[in-house]
């Protein structure tokens, strides 16, 4: 099984830039430099610690999938970048201290929750998402926790 990953929408963080508003929410975004490497929701590179600006607020992972919201920070680049394009693989940057892989079936109901070190993370995502009750995975961050991206299969849209 292939997936696909899906980063935050483009058009999204513009509406965040702009208004410095959570979409959905209203609740004030704010802007910082980050002291550690951040990872930005669009280009899923990292935002450069002491380099770089982050815009942070609160977003729903589930929006669009799901009807029950769970909102949580993300962080996205305060300049504009160029959202990840290599879909067909998983972030060469992202997941240097392994990442959680919930995985779940529509109606937002979490069937495996796996932690997956770098090497196999690929692996890891291709056999649940290979797994017919399995609709669409969350990728989250194994240290803070937080949203990274979502990855579904590859023939979804």
């Amino acid at each position: 099984m292939t997936f696909r990953i899906a980063p935050l929408d483009e058009a999204l963080a513009k509406e965040v830039r702009t208004t410095l508003r959570s979409p959905g929410y209203g609740h004030p975004a704010w802007t910082d430099v980050p002291s550690s490497p951040a990872p930005c929701r669009v280009c899923l590179h990292p935002i450069l610690p002491g380099e770089e600006r982050l815009i942070g607020f609160t977003y729903d992972a589930f929006s669009g999938l799901e009807d029950l919201p769970l909102p949580g920070p993300v962080f996205v680049h305060e300049r504009d970048c160029t959202p990840y394009r290599d879909t067909a693989r998983f972030p060469p940057l992202l997941g240097n201290s392994g990442v959680v892989l919930d995985a779940y079936r529509r109606g937002r109901r979490l069937l495996i929750e796996r932690r997956a070190a770098k090497p196999e993370i690929e692996t890891a995502l291709g056999e649940l998402l290979g797994r017919p009750e399995v609709d669409y995975v969350h990728v989250r961050s194994a240290t803070a926790g937080c949203y990274l991206c979502t990855a579904l299969p590859a023939q979804s849209r």
